[in-house]
């Protein structure tokens, strides 16, 4: 095994670049190559740090000074590419979604462990300060009656901006991060339904998309998720997650705080660690996986139960009925 390890980088996006600044600083790796359809971007980004540019993400993969290959692409290539990584025998870390359909995730899930190659995805939203602070105060709830994710994302879309156009999947796939936090919260969930709509489109691109889903688990539990995206100010939630439970109610609010109200309905503000550099923590658990000097902090297991969750509610949206999740089996009952 190497000691420090040749990464290829494939995208010369946001988290390309911030998956760069990080790998820059450690001792065990060097970016070879920065590959992107973009042939100047990944050249701007490969030029300061001696690293080959191509547009050629396959021959990037290929290449023999190549030891590990990082997915930092828009989402349809995700699976592709993780796919080429896991053929080639090099480990393989991909930004979520891992794939923009349940079945293709389950295959790459099932090459990876057919061929003993490494494959991390990305679920940094676990690891930060807030969630985590919200997670290790669940148990004061006892039994949950309900959870609910509520939030409206307002802000100008440029050209480039994948999370306005439909081409890069379902709304639940792209933003992996929903349907991660509630299973580490409440577990697989047992059934959804509900809806979603769009405005201003053009082609499959759109202006504002609205998600309205709701969700069972455990015996008779009940979730929410209402999810706007809009390229227009609008009032409503920002990222807030809420828990009920017997013991009382946690409030995590904008990314950054968690509340809790008892019984007798006293409401504090929990103490939050901060932390930073959660790109870097992901690149250390993927190599800590790689060297067999740790565990990752995300199972494959995880990985396949959120975007089983976020297939279900696919279908839900599509056929307008409640979905069993765990089966993709229909029942009759009408969303509304």
């Amino acid at each position: 095994m190497p000691t420090v390890f040749g990464v290829a980088l494939l995208g010369s996006g946001r988290v390309a670049r911030a998956r760069l600044r990080e790998l820059d600083e450690r001792y065990d790796t060097r970016v070879a190559v920065v590959a992107s359809h973009n042939f100047d971007r990944a050249y701007e980004l490969a030029l300061p740090i001696a690293a080959a540019a191509t547009n050629d993400w396959k021959a990037a993969i290929a290449r023999s000074d190549v030891d590990l290959v990082m997915v930092c692409s828009t989402n349809p290539y995700h699976a592709p590419m993780a796919r080429a990584a896991l053929e080639a025998g090099k480990p393989v870390s991909v930004d979520y979604p891992l794939a923009l359909s349940f079945t293709d995730a389950e295959q790459l899930v099932e090459l990876a462990y057919a061929r003993s190659v490494v494959l991390h995805v990305e679920h940094i939203e676990l690891l930060s300060a807030w969630f985590e602070t919200f997670r290790k105060a669940l148990p004061r709830l006892g039994r949950l009656h309900r959870l609910a994710w509520r939030n409206v994302s307002c802000r100008p879309a440029a050209p480039e901006d994948w999370t306005f156009d439909r081409a890069h999947g379902f709304s639940l796939f792209q933003q992996a991060s929903i349907p991660s936090r509630i299973i580490t919260c409440v577990g697989q969930a047992t059934w959804i339904e509900g809806q979603e709509s769009f405005s201003d489109e053009d082609g499959t691109r759109f202006g504002r998309r609205a998600t309205h889903l709701r969700f069972g688990f455990g015996a008779d539990s009940i979730g929410e998720i209402q999810d706007i995206l809009t390229q227009i100010d609008e009032a409503g939630p920002v990222a807030e997650l809420e828990a009920v439970g017997e013991g009382g109610t946690l409030v995590g609010r904008r990314h950054r705080e968690v509340w809790y109200t008892d019984p007798q309905g006293i409401t504090t503000a929990l103490p939050i660690t901060p932390r930073s550099g959660l790109f870097g923590q992901d690149i250390a658990a993927f190599l800590d996986a790689v060297t067999g000097q740790g565990q990752p902090y995300v199972s494959l297991d995880h990985v396949l139960a959120a975007l089983r969750f976020a297939a279900a509610a696919e279908r839900a949206v599509q056929r307008g009925r409640r979905i069993l999740v765990t089966t993709g089996v229909e029942t009759q009952t009408d969303c509304t």
